[in-house]
């Protein structure tokens, strides 16, 4: 049997009007893997792996972070995969696992992390200070430092709207919740967003940080 599946993610699967095949597909290789095929599993892990990857990295705000988290998913996802009752569910399943993990983690680093100050990371980053495409880059990093301030209460929800471009229904399904709960959760997420990026960009522009007074 093969396990080659070329459409690597839903949304695109479903704009190129074959969603239905592919979700079919990972059906059947959800099925196989809680039998204990390891090359149905291994299929699984590059179907989802980067967006899992790239989901965590956000939520807990480190890219390495988010790498060992994503193993640490998958470790999990393989071990409890033959409790799982409906191979239909298995996307929401991985992402709340996926979730947990993010959750577990910044609840035992809470106390122990040490950030990078805005002004020391302003201090050490003169080159992205040029205007030009360097300042997207400034404002990209920004925006970075801004969602990782966002609580953790709201942050899943918003990197699948913001970063993954989801509908609320999809992101419902996903993480297990309301759709009403979503679109409150994606609400109040990007006020604290806009509210802790303002607050950045003005502390960045303020004579002496770096920037240039507006």
């Amino acid at each position: 049997m093969a396990y080659l599946i070329e459409d690597q993610s839903f949304p695109d699967a479903e704009r190129n009007g074959s969603g239905a095949a592919v979700e079919n597909e990972v059906i059947a290789l959800v099925t196989q893997a809680q039998l204990g095929d390891i090359r149905a599993f291994e299929a699984l892990y590059e179907l989802y792996n980067s967006q899992i990857s790239r989901y965590l990295s956000r939520m807990v705000g480190n890219d390495g972070v988010g790498c060992e988290l994503t193993q640490e998913t998958f470790v999990k996802v393989w071990t409890y995969l033959p409790g799982l009752r409906s191979p239909t569910h298995f996307l929401g399943w991985l992402y709340r696992i996926a979730t947990n993990c993010a959750y577990t983690y910044l609840k035992k680093h809470a106390r122990h992390k040490k950030e990078l100050s805005l002004e020391i990371y302003l201090e050490q980053s003169d080159d992205l200070y040029i205007e030009g495409p360097e300042k997207r880059v400034e404002e990209l990093e920004l925006l970075r430092m801004a969602l990782e301030k966002v609580s953790p209460t709201y942050r899943p929800c918003l990197i699948l709207h913001l970063i993954e471009d989801l509908p609320q229904n999809k992101i419902a399904e996903l993480l297990g919740m309301k759709e009403t709960s979503v679109s409150k959760y994606v609400s109040r997420g990007l006020k604290d967003l806009r509210q802790i990026y303002r607050k950045y960009v003005d502390t960045y522009s303020k004579p002496g940080m770096g920037g240039k007074a507006q």
